[in-house]
């Protein structure tokens, strides 16, 4: 990294740029070629720069929990595998060009995209677990968690402590 090297104006946009999107300062400053200690030194320096700096952050906040949310409630593909393979999609609308017949299920090519490209057979996943945090932040009076410590009586410690020496014969 170049810490004594100067930022242009256009490398602080950058920066800007990749903290909206992920916000990881680190990140976001190696991907413009600087320590992130630099990037601090500007920020405690540069009112306008730190202002823009926070709402970056925000903005790329804001996108994580939007994509949580997706992974969550929406679910993300994930392939199938079977014995450690991924397994692709077949193309049961393709036609044998001898006899200008569907292929039977079990003969039926695998599916290729518009590059050529095998497709994956995929499963949508959700997340069970960024669903409860989401649940926890936005509805926290429902969904904390919550222990009730409730004690009633009395409680004599040093009859108690007492009491156990004799019986440990101390």
């Amino acid at each position: 990294m170049s810490e004594g090297r100067p930022i242009t104006p256009e490398k602080l946009e950058q920066f800007l740029h990749h903290l909206s999107e992920m916000p990881n300062v680190t990140r976001a400053a190696r991907l413009i070629g600087h320590a992130r200690k630099v990037m601090y030194d500007i920020k405690n320096r540069d009112p306008e720069f730190s202002s823009a700096w926070d709402e970056a952050l925000e903005e790329g906040i804001d996108n994580a929990e939007a994509m949580v949310h997706r992974r969550a409630f929406q679910g993300a593909d994930r392939p199938l595998t079977h014995q450690g393979q991924i397994t692709y999609q077949r193309d049961y609308a393709a036609v044998d060009p001898e006899t200008g017949q569907p292929y039977p299920p079990h003969l039926a090519p695998l599916l290729r995209d518009d590059l050529g490209q095998l497709v994956p057979a995929t499963v949508k996943e959700y997340s069970d677990p960024l669903a409860i945090f989401l649940l926890k932040a936005h509805r926290p009076d429902k969904y904390r968690e919550r222990s009730d410590v409730n004690v009633t009586g009395q409680i004599d410690i040093a009859n108690t402590i007492l009491a156990a020496r004799k019986r440990s014969g101390g």
